[in-house]
């Protein structure tokens, strides 16, 4: 029998986490194999952050031609190409990856890194052993990070459909001239900022109470106000009862919302109601490994599965579904894989996830870290909390871009900020400040003190310091 193929850390997947995993366990020394079913880099280069912040740069110049004259300019015959803003969409990630067929700047860092890479679906045929393409390849630990597939909510008549996920929703061949997007988080709330700009009539479907959920309150609703004010049309607190295919191109909807029962007539129906981890096809049963009651791995802080030397990372694991927590879970996978393999005795690094910002890129941004209002109340009667109006800035007044709240949250004996939420220009930058603050144990009157460069909007943050209150 032909020898099989062996390495100290085999990875499954590349995109942030995966790529990460392979960089910590180069550094080490380890012996490197990835598989790789799709492009290399995953998800984010090629099909999710990259292209569809891209496509949202075109969309706010577009809507910034619409208001020149704010500024003292006449732009005449303001007109569109979607052909080309799809162009430029895949500009943006060939710049990114490389182009090619796979990916070529991603390959040439396998190739500095001494990487075996191979191209096909992986399957474990027992702890340490993985198929791909009809071989066996053998692996002293092995890294999964093969990233989600969408979760499709069973909607009767969904299924009978040619509905899109957010791939499609990215990547159109035509600007659609109606949509209706089943789901209201950050995803959703993007797919509907881009294609309002651009003349489609968009209706966004939420279960919820408010879009962006996960947010502070306020925020939620000061976004549903800047999403209504762009033209989108919401439903929220809603119940989509049926899909129902029409004749002429035409799909209906039909939903219960506050308002009763309604049906609403669309050319495209796009689903963007959240993910679940790809793993149909791994067979992680004949790898011993075991799932949550919703199919998730459980993973420890040094990233381990319940089979001691198998690690996951990134969004497969069902943790926080962020390009950055990826990175920063498969560089801990990678490492700590590579420091089983090598048997070094040196203490494994552990994930630590108090401080994670994210960020929405509608218009204006949404950008938060740490504990919303309500999820502090839920541990302390009282809080500290500064808010500021974004209107009332000096830069916000130059811009001519003065939506927006900045709201810092404090405990209210210790002084230490908890989280920190806004709305406005420029707050995925913003909110770092804040992070950062949140990192270093700071006080809240320490960003209240610093002095701020004038005039930022980096301003609202010292300004909503300042004004804490208890509450």
């Amino acid at each position: 029998m032909p020898k099989v193929p062996s390495y100290d850390v085999i990875v499954i997947g590349t995109g942030s986490a995966g790529f990460s995993a392979i960089e910590a366990a180069r550094s080490l020394g380890a012996s490197v194999c990835v598989i790789e079913k799709d492009r290399f880099g995953g998800e984010c280069p090629n099909y999710a952050c990259v292209p569809s912040k891209a496509i949202l740069k075109a969309a706010a110049a577009y809507r910034f031609m619409g208001h020149a004259r704010e500024f003292g300019m006449e732009i005449g015959g303001r007109s569109f190409d979607f052909k080309k803003v799809m162009n430029y969409r895949q500009k943006v990630v060939d710049t990114i990856t490389g182009g090619g067929e796979y990916g070529d700047r991603y390959v040439k860092i396998l190739e500095q890194h001494k990487v075996d890479s191979i191209i096909g679906e992986a399957s474990f045929v027992d702890p340490h052993t993985i198929e791909v393409n009809g071989k066996n390849i053998s692996g002293k630990t092995i890294v999964v990070a093969t990233g989600t597939v969408d979760f499709i909510p069973p909607i009767p008549g969904l299924s009978e459909i040619k509905y899109w996920g957010w791939k499609e929703a990215l990547a159109p061949k035509r600007r659609t001239k109606s949509m209706a997007i089943i789901g209201g988080g950050p995803v959703g709330c993007e797919i509907a900022m881009f294609y309002v700009s651009f003349g489609t009539r968009v209706i966004l479907l939420q279960t919820a109470p408010v879009v962006l959920q996960r947010e502070d309150l306020e925020i939620s609703k000061l976004a549903e106000e800047a999403l209504l004010k762009a033209g989108v049309e919401i439903h929220v607190n809603v119940q989509i009862q049926e899909v129902i295919s029409a004749n002429g191109g035409v799909t209906g909807i039909k939903i219960h919302a506050a308002g009763g029962p309604q049906m609403l007539a669309v050319e495209t129906v796009v689903v963007a109601t959240g993910k679940r981890p790809n793993i149909d096809s791994l067979g992680l049963e004949d790898a011993g490994v075991t799932m949550d009651k919703d199919g998730r791995f459980t993973t420890s802080k040094d990233q381990r599965t319940n089979v001691k030397h198998i690690f996951a990372a990134g969004d497969v694991d069902g943790g926080l579904q962020f390009t950055h927590t990826a990175h920063y879970e498969g560089w801990i996978a990678g490492n700590n894989a590579a420091l089983v393999a090598k048997r070094k005795r040196t203490a494994p690094d552990k994930r630590d996830m108090r401080v994670v910002p994210r960020v929405t890129y509608i218009d204006p941004e949404v950008a938060s870290v740490g504990m919303t209002e309500t999820e502090a109340r839920n541990q302390y009667k009282k809080l500290l909390i500064g808010r500021y109006d974004v209107a009332a800035l000096g830069r916000a007044v130059t811009d001519n871009s003065r939506f927006g709240l900045i709201k810092i949250i404090a405990h209210p004996t210790t002084r230490k900020i908890l989280g920190a939420h806004m709305i406005g220009e420029r707050s995925g930058e913003v909110i770092h400040e804040a992070a950062m603050a949140m990192f270093l144990g700071a006080k809240i009157d320490k960003l209240a003190e610093m002095i701020h460069a004038f005039p930022t909007y980096s301003e609202g943050l010292k300004a909503a310091a300042a004004s804490a209150s208890l509450e």
